[in-house]
């Protein structure tokens, strides 16, 4: 069994810029038969799979959830959370570096590499630029 180090265990923390308002919007996601209310600033990423998406969270939890990445994607702040690839959905607070090589992937704070669409790559990218910039301001 592998050992999990103080770091991968601790919760990873977001960047927003200042004029964004933490904690104003939840959701409640139906999961093993109850409801489970969760801050969407919480969410790192989105992965779908067909009729039904992936949540992580940043204290790495995972939710399958019988929702597809579309409804998703149409219920959540698009300042904040960017559609990267066809099956992928980021929350920018937590995207660290964009690697847009070979590899076309943005690393995540939870250390997490998600995929990035070829064809959108260029949009993405200055997106990203965009966002970390504000980050600075």
């Amino acid at each position: 069994m592998e050992s999990l180090t103080n770091s991968q265990m601790l919760p990873v923390m977001p960047h927003y810029p200042a004029s964004y308002q933490r904690g104003v919007q939840r959701i409640a996601l139906p999961y093993l038969n109850r409801t489970v209310m969760l801050s969407v600033d919480d969410i790192t990423c989105l992965q779908g799979e067909g009729n039904y998406t992936f949540l992580f969270t940043r204290d790495r939890k995972k939710y399958l959830i019988s929702k597809t990445l579309k409804e998703f994607e149409r219920t959540l702040d698009g300042e904040v959370f960017l559609r990267v690839h066809k099956s992928y959905i980021v929350n920018l607070g937590y995207a660290r570096r964009g690697m847009f090589g070979a590899d076309r992937a943005i690393r995540m704070a939870d250390g997490r590499e998600v995929a990035v669409s070829r064809r959108r790559m260029k949009d993405i990218f200055e997106r990203l630029s965009q966002y970390h910039q504000d980050l600075l301001n």
